[in-house]
């Protein structure tokens, strides 16, 4: 149950990394660069909401809980949202001065943040759920770009906006689980 569990919260994490990949081959990147640099935010920045989390569940343990399954669902919302837009976020990412590269890694990684803080409730062992971060976000981006430079635009941009709404639905899913399973004790005592 915990392995899958980790798969839970690290799967839509690569579903979003990857719809930003596939946008990055098509305008032509090389892969390991803008790996590297994905991979570092995107494991770092969960520790952030992870350090809130834990701030949090010492006092308020089940309404951190139900709280972070619905920013979880939130998140799941805005990337939908975004895929649907077609928003053009792989449009302004750079890496051309040490500045552009720094704003590159945080744009990927402001849904880190925000899953950060559900991972820090859900009692899942923090380094084993941020190594498998690390490995996924590396894979999925260099083989997301290596597909953006390879396949022609229009089938390109279907993938990622494909695997945006894919990953907005597994965060609500997601988020919707952790409810669900905070909430079931409390509405079987309630009609049980």
């Amino acid at each position: 149950m915990t392995a899958f569990k980790i798969f839970a919260f690290v799967f839509p994490l690569g579903l979003d990394t990857l719809a930003i990949s596939i946008a990055l081959g098509l305008r032509g990147f090389r892969p390991w660069k803008p790996a590297l640099i994905f991979t570092l935010f995107e494991t770092v920045m969960p520790l952030f909401g992870i350090a809130l989390a834990q701030v949090v569940n010492q006092r308020f343990a089940t309404a951190a809980v139900i709280a972070g399954g619905f920013l979880l669902v939130g998140i799941g919302i805005h990337a939908i949202r975004e895929a649907i837009r077609d928003a053009r976020e792989a449009e302004r990412v750079s890496f051309g001065s040490l500045r552009s590269t720094i704003l590159a890694g945080l744009s990927i990684s402001t849904d880190e943040i925000a899953a950060g803080f559900p991972l820090g409730v859900s009692g899942l062992h923090i380094p084993v759920v941020l190594t498998t971060i690390a490995a996924q976000t590396l894979c999925v981006t260099a083989i997301g770009i290596g597909v953006g430079n390879r396949i022609r635009a229009g089938a390109a941009m279907s993938a990622s906006r494909w695997a945006g709404v894919a990953a907005g639905i597994a965060f609500a899913a997601v988020g919707l689980w952790l409810i669900g399973e905070r909430m079931a004790p409390h509405i079987r005592v309630l009609f049980g």
